[in-house]
């Protein structure tokens, strides 16, 4: 029996139970949710464009012509025996002090004309700066030849224009000495055409004034730039007093002696 019972065991031990390989469940793959369509943005309606009115092309105006500048009614232009005055007059004080200085120079003498030229530039504000501003803007040779300046609206034009006629002298002599004094040690070099050039461009407004005298006969070039402006004759004023009573005087002696005559008539009652 004990044998039997052995062999048995051996006989389980061999019929081993066969192990099955179970595999995990497999999980079902999640169906993806389908997307939903998304919302089409709704096109806003295009709204018809208005329609400008067309604007009407206004018409070109003309042009209108140049009118020529005329002296304003109610004066007098100046004869030129008050012309000539008035410039000699203005002349011998605001520059008839360079006369001797050049003279004395030219001689060759040794001397300081500082205080000269000090005293000189003194008169030369004194009448074309100080005479307008105080004398209803008249200068020294105003005065004595009875004229004064007006523009078109018959007032007195502003004292840089008087300032500026007055400078011409000068003006042109600075010119004259720059081109043929200063070109001639730097003849050459570029400040001798730079000095050459800038005594040009000083000389070009006064020939152009005299051109325009010249050949237009009543308005230069300052004239015409300050909006038309001529010397007319004034009478006598009752108003003055002092020292411009004097310069009166003057024109009183000048009136009698003729000067202040138009050439023309002058020459016809001969």
């Amino acid at each position: 029996m004990g044998l039997l019972e052995k062999a048995g065991n051996i006989q389980k031990e061999d019929e081993k139970p066969e192990t099955k390989i179970v595999s995990p469940p497999v999980e079902k793959a999640k169906a993806k949710p389908t997307p939903k369509p998304e919302p089409q943005p709704k096109k806003k309606p295009v709204k018809a464009k208005k329609e400008r009115p067309k604007k009407e092309k206004k018409p070109k105006k003309p042009k209108a012509p140049r009118v020529k500048k005329e002296m304003p009614e109610g004066f007098e232009a100046a004869t030129r025996g008050q012309k000539l005055i008035r410039r000699v007059s203005d002349f011998l004080v605001s520059y008839g002090w360079m006369i001797p200085l050049l003279a004395i120079t030219a001689w060759g003498s040794n001397f300081n004309p500082t205080i000269f030229m000090f005293l000189g530039i003194g008169l030369m504000i004194f009448n074309l700066w100080f005479m307008p501003s105080y004398a209803g803007q008249r200068t020294v040779g105003n005065w004595i030849s009875r004229t004064r300046y007006i523009n078109s609206r018959g007032e007195s034009p502003i004292w840089i224009y008087l300032l500026i006629k007055g400078l011409t002298f000068p003006i042109v002599i600075i010119g004259v000495i720059t081109i043929f004094t200063i070109t001639s040690e730097l003849p050459s070099s570029t400040g001798g055409q730079i000095f050459s050039a800038i005594g040009v461009l000083l000389l070009f407004p006064p020939l152009i004034d005299y051109a325009m005298y010249r050949f237009r006969g009543e308005l230069g070039l300052w004239d015409t730039i300050f909006g038309g402006v001529w010397l007319v004759r004034t009478t006598k004023s009752k108003q003055t007093k002092g020292w411009l009573k004097r310069l009166e005087s003057i024109s009183d002696w000048t009136e009698s002696k003729g000067l202040l005559d138009d050439q023309d008539t002058n020459e016809e009652s001969k």
